[in-house]
Parts: C-alpha cells; sequence; structure tokens
C-alpha cells in the first residue's frame, strides 16, 4: 500500500507543480481607460410643467487623454500596491467620430455595450496581447438612478451644477403648485479651499461614474465586472457669487476633477481605506 501511494505521489506532483507556478507567476496587466474624451455639464434648471425635464444636458469635447491619464495613474497605483510583482503597460484610446455618433443617438441602455465593443474591436488588432494575462479597463456606466443629491442619467465624467433653491413655479397637470413637496434639502458641500465642510443647497460637483471590467487578454471575455461612483460637492460659503458656477473657477474645477478622477480609479481596485483615531498598544505603554 506504501509502495503505491508513493508511486502515486511521484506522478501527481510533478503534475501539479506547473499549475502552482502559472498562479504564482507575476502578472502581465494592460490598462486602458475609455472615458476622457467628453466631459458631461448637466444644470437643474427651474421646472415649469411635470413634463419637462429637471435638467439640461450638453457635451463638451476635452483633452482626450488629460483625464484619461489621471484614471490610468490611479489604476496604476492600485495595482502595484495590489500586485507588486506585476507588469503593468498603459494603453492610449480616443473615440473615433464613428463611436462618438453612436453613443449620441443610442438609447441609454445600450451605452455601456457600444463602447465595450468598441474597445473589444482595438484590441483584436493588437497582436502583443497574446504575451499579456488579463486587461483592466475602465469604462463610462450610464446610469438611470439618481443618488447622494446628484440626477439621474449620469454616466462617463461630468460636472453636475445645482442652483440655489427653485425659482420657478412647479405646477402639475392640474395647475397646482408643487414646489414646497420638492423643497431641496441641505447637502454636505467642502469649500474648494479649506477643505471645510459645511451644508448648502447649492454646490458644483464633479462626478465620474464607471464600471471596472476584467477581460482575458488572449479572448477578450469579460472576467469581471465593478461599478463605481464618485463625486463631490463644492461650495463656498464665503462668496458673494449669486451663481454658484462663479464660486468655484474653472482650473478649481479642473484640478478638483483630476484628483477625483485618480482617486475614483484607485479605490475600484483597493476600496475605501478609513483611518480611524491612534490608541496605544500594550507594548506602547510601557516606554
Amino acid at each position: 500500500m506504501l509502495k503505491r501511494l508513493w508511486a502515486l505521489a511521484v506522478i501527481v506532483l510533478p503534475l501539479a507543480a506547473p499549475a502552482q507556478e502559472a498562479a504564482q507567476r507575476p502578472q502581465t496587466i494592460a490598462l486602458i481607460s475609455t472615458l476622457g474624451d467628453q466631459l458631461s455639464i448637466v444644470k437643474q434648471r427651474g421646472k415649469r410643467a411635470s413634463s419637462l425635464d429637471d435638467f439640461s444636458r450638453r457635451t463638451v469635447q476635452v483633452d482626450p487623454q488629460l483625464l484619461n491619464m489621471a484614471v490610468l495613474r490611479g489604476l496604476d497605483s492600485a495595482l502595484a500596491a495590489e500586485e507588486p510583482a506585476s507588469q503593468r503597460i498603459m494603453l492610449r484610446w480616443s473615440a473615433n467620430p464613428g463611436l462618438v455618433e453612436q453613443l449620441r443617438n443610442a438609447s441609454f441602455e445600450t451605452r455601456d455595450a457600444l463602447v465595450l465593443d468598441a474597445l473589444r474591436e482595438r484590441l483584436i488588432q493588437i497582436p502583443q496581447r497574446a504575451e499579456w494575462d488579463r486587461i483592466e479597463a475602465i469604462l463610462p456606466r450610464y446610469a438611470w438612478e439618481s443618488r447622494e443629491g446628484m440626477p439621474s442619467r449620469l454616466g462617463g465624467i461630468g460636472i453636475y451644477v445645482k442652483p440655489t433653491g427653485n425659482q420657478w413655479e412647479l405646477l402639475d397637470e392640474d395647475g397646482i403648485d408643487r414646489k414646497q413637496e420638492q423643497a431641496d434639502q441641505d447637502q454636505t458641500t467642502t469649500d474648494p479651499r479649506t477643505g471645510e465642510q459645511h451644508k448648502s443647497k447649492a454646490y458644483v460637483a464633479p462626478f465620474i461614474s464607471f464600471e471596472r471590467v476584467t477581460l482575458d487578454a488572449k479572448t477578450l471575455t469579460v472576467v469581471a465586472r465593478k461599478p463605481q461612483f464618485t463625486h463631490t460637492k463644492y461650495s463656498d460659503p464665503k462668496s458673494n457669487a449669486i451663481d454658484v458656477i462663479e464660486q468655484v473657477s474653472p482650473a478649481e474645477i479642473v484640478t478638483q476633477l483630476n484628483k477625483l478622477v485618480e482617486q475614483a480609479a484607485y479605490r475600484s481596485v483597493r476600496g475605501t481605506v478609513e483611518v480611524g483615531p491612534v490608541k496605544p498598544t500594550a507594548s506602547d505603554a510601557g516606554q
């Protein structure tokens, strides 16, 4: 019996070793972001009738690499901490005019799939992916739901502007004013200059809504998905500006947006680390 077990172990162990070595082998990971060429500007507006949209929406073309590079920096930093032995390769992305037109005309529900299909078409043309293990892609995520004082139908990178209160009457189909029923609630906002928090009904909120999609580099099949939505509401309580958008300069918005994007990409891998109060240990007490 012992001889049989020994013979079986001799056969099995050499077969198991390569699988273990493959699992422990440092991964080659390609990183790509498809977010940074379109910036959404969403602003709450007065509502004269219930059939009208509460928000004005427009898209601004921006430097296609500025925000994408911020995303990649955050993603690379997180993976360097999570998998220090890995080799990471950064890929550039710029949407072709055909995709931009498709997204403009597509329904909100189908936009995610359109971007993923376009990404696959681009990756198929890269023969080097045969040497990679996986691809970590950051794709815009278009969501219907509203959350945390932010409107619905947000996707990708953008800025939401919420002016103070609502100066229009909110009339329903029967001509009844519903303004008090939909009164704005105070939100926790951050002073962009001091970092102090306070309550305000008006704010400028850079946001990013995306999905981290993990692809097998050889087959381009989706291995994992992780949605992420991050925003920060800014307002200056000492500002005399009537319009909230004038409380925060364009330069400050761009700076905060870059930070927000990089941090969101990092957290999509490593999560949020909460630092609690420092407590002395038993060893410290004796010193």
